[in-house]
């Protein structure tokens, strides 16, 4: 059990164990201070599949005894955060602290896990309620992301759970998972709400043996403890060596990486200052269209994730290129605009590339926090034949798709992703260069932490720096963040309890990467305990925005393609995000929906072409 350390015994409440925090978890820590930065929300919408023949099942004994279970499974659920003298977190405030040499605490924050927290529900930790409609469920999802942070150092998790009182829907209950981002990415999320409900809806039968507390807590060890076992192996002295070059390769990028645009916005001087609004606006394809879109990438040899980056882009210029032509934007803009590449980034999952044992044996999907941010750019603007037509062609108010980006372009600027994509995941100092992108990020948002703490605080000031800059008066502008998350039905079935069939199931008969929290192989169970009794209606992922967050994802569920953007509505508006998020669907269906022929045929396509003009 490397880095858990136990720190007390107690002949009642048990014992209690603390560990570091590592490097990005204290970044993603400083986020969270920050009003609850990158707080995530799992939210579902279950129903009784036999009525109120299974009633008990949605009962608030049922609930809170799922709902324990399942935290002694999952250690960071219970944890708590402290200095590493066990004190409240004190904020260091001495201008030599810097991403180099420091947390930015008087006390290296560390994880606090207690025996007895796993047995008891402590305040607030769970709360009940009524709403009359769905919709109303959906406005406690927004008051509870969005309004007054609702977690703390004390309580890293919590759970919502709300009934209907309409007559006709007793059957139906909504619940919400609030997290901390520090402790729970989306996989771990996933994981998390899929063992509760599956939990719940056994309503209190069977159910697997606990795994001893020192086991599951060595699951969940700071990540760069988790390195491949070849980096393990090097001396102190060459893994320092490593991680200083590591450092200079990141701020040599950073160095190198300026310019930028984005949707019109209001980017102010104390945008990173100010609490973000956080909004968002979703959109789907159908299952016809999502089969068209996954074929044609098979056909193309490319990855929706990859493509879904320029895909984005050439959605933005048709934006920008619409408010052009409509004297929204300035010449002077346009002309710089026209100039600038389209940089951004993404989060990833570091699961695949850590230790192969840990993985196979359920760190796939372990409850922890386990990203890295790849960070991606596109040349110029995508503006194709326009830049010579005299007479545009519009479509929608904008010129169209293949006038802007042609079908080999944008194969082309997905490659160009894709060999991005490779260069850093090979790169041999990998891990490195990820460990100093999260010490830098940590520096930059424990000083805008501070400064809103400053502004908003009792004697805080306020914040009167509201001029909107212009777009070229920024030495750097990230276009949007973005990801696709990918299929999500394995994680996330629909009907629950899982039958031992499914290789996440708590009685599958063997060990799964995804399968965590559970003891393999388990003991079997009857047939009636494999006959579904709960079903997933309705299933949405919501987070509280960074300042000047625009933030682009995807994934596919029950055969269809959704996307979402989750932003700053005090920086962009809806209208925009709105029109943008249009456009990216349109783009998907324009570049990908329909048969462009394949990359052979293509290939002979520009080799002809290139033969007719040596002729």
């Amino acid at each position: 059990m490397p880095d858990w350390t136990l720190v007390d015994t107690h002949p009642t409440q048990g014992r209690a164990f603390q560990r570091p925090l590592d490097e990005l978890e204290v970044w993603l820590l400083w986020d969270s201070l920050f009003n609850g930065a990158s707080d995530c929300l799992q939210y579902r919408e279950l129903r009784l599949l036999n009525g109120s023949q299974d009633a008990h099942l949605f009962s608030d004994r049922n609930i809170v005894r799922a709902w324990l279970s399942t935290k002694r499974r999952f250690p960071l659920v219970g944890a708590t955060v402290r200095g590493a003298d066990r004190g409240p977190l004190r904020f260091k405030t001495a201008t030599d602290s810097n991403a180099e040499n420091g947390t930015g605490f008087e006390s290296d924050p560390h994880f606090v896990v207690r025996e007895h927290d796993f047995t008891v529900l402590r305040p607030h930790e769970i709360v009940f309620g009524t709403v009359a409609s769905a919709e109303e469920a959906q406005q406690h999802v927004t008051a509870i992301v969005d309004g007054p942070r609702r977690l703390s150092e004390e309580l890293l998790e919590q759970l919502y759970v709300f009934r209907e009182t309409n007559a006709q829907r007793t059957d139906v209950l909504h619940f919400m998972i609030l997290a901390a981002h520090f402790v729970e990415d989306r996989v771990a999320g996933n994981t998390l709400t899929r063992c509760f409900i599956d939990t719940l809806a056994r309503g209190g039968g069977s159910e697997p043996a606990q795994i001893s507390l020192e086991d599951r807590l060595a699951m969940v060890t700071p990540l760069m403890d988790r390195e491949q076992r070849y980096l393990r192996s090097l001396s102190p002295a060459i893994r320092r060596w490593r991680r200083a070059v590591g450092m200079v390769i990141f701020q040599l990028r950073v160095v190198k990486t300026l310019g930028g645009h984005t949707l019109p916005c209001r980017l102010t001087r104390s945008t990173p200052h100010v609490a973000a609004k956080s909004d968002r606006v979703y959109t789907s394809l159908t299952r016809a269209q999502t089969a068209a879109v996954i074929a044609n990438c098979r056909l193309h040899d490319i990855t929706f994730g990859n493509a879904f980056i320029a895909l984005a882009q050439v959605a933005m210029t048709r934006v920008l290129y619409r408010r052009y032509l409509r004297g929204d934007i300035s010449e002077e803009e346009w002309a710089y605009r026209k100039t600038q590449p389209c940089i951004g980034g993404g989060p990833f999952s570091l699961r695949p590339y850590l230790d192969k044992a840990w993985f196979q044996s359920g760190g796939g999907g372990e409850h922890m926090m386990s990203i890295g941010v790849f960070h991606f750019q596109l040349p110029f603007m995508t503006l194709g034949e326009t830049t010579e037509q005299r007479q545009r062609v519009l479509s929608s108010g904008a010129p169209p798709f293949p006038d802007l980006l042609t079908f080999n372009r944008f194969l082309h600027r997905t490659g160009l992703i894709k060999r991005q994509v490779t260069a850093f995941f090979n790169h041999p100092l990998f891990f490195d260069i990820v460990r100093a992108m999260c010490l830098a990020d940590t520096e930059y948002m424990r000083q805008n932490t501070l400064q809103w703490m400053k502004h908003v605080g009792p004697n805080g000031h306020g914040n009167s720096d509201h001029e909107v800059l212009a777009v070229s008066d920024i030495p750097m502008v990230w276009a949007f963040a973005g990801s696709s998350a990918g299929n999500m039905d394995f994680a996330l079935p629909t009907e629950f309890p899982l039958p031992p069939t499914h290789p996440l199931s708590p009685y599958s008969s063997g060990p799964h990467p995804f399968k965590a929290g559970y003891p393999t192989p388990s003991v079997s169970i009857s047939k009636a305990e494999m006959t579904p009794t709960v079903v997933v209606e309705n299933s949405e992922v919501h987070m509280h925005s960074r300042p000047g967050d625009l933030y682009l994802t995807a994934d596919t569920t029950s055969g269809r393609l959704n996307m979402l953007v989750i932003y700053d509505s005090n920086v962009f508006e809806e209208v925009v995000v709105r029109e943008w998020l249009d456009e990216v669907r349109d783009a998907v269906l324009w570049y990908l929906g329909q048969t462009h022929g394949s990359r052979q045929a293509q290939q002979l396509e520009r080799r002809g072409k290139g033969v007719q003009a040596k002729l």
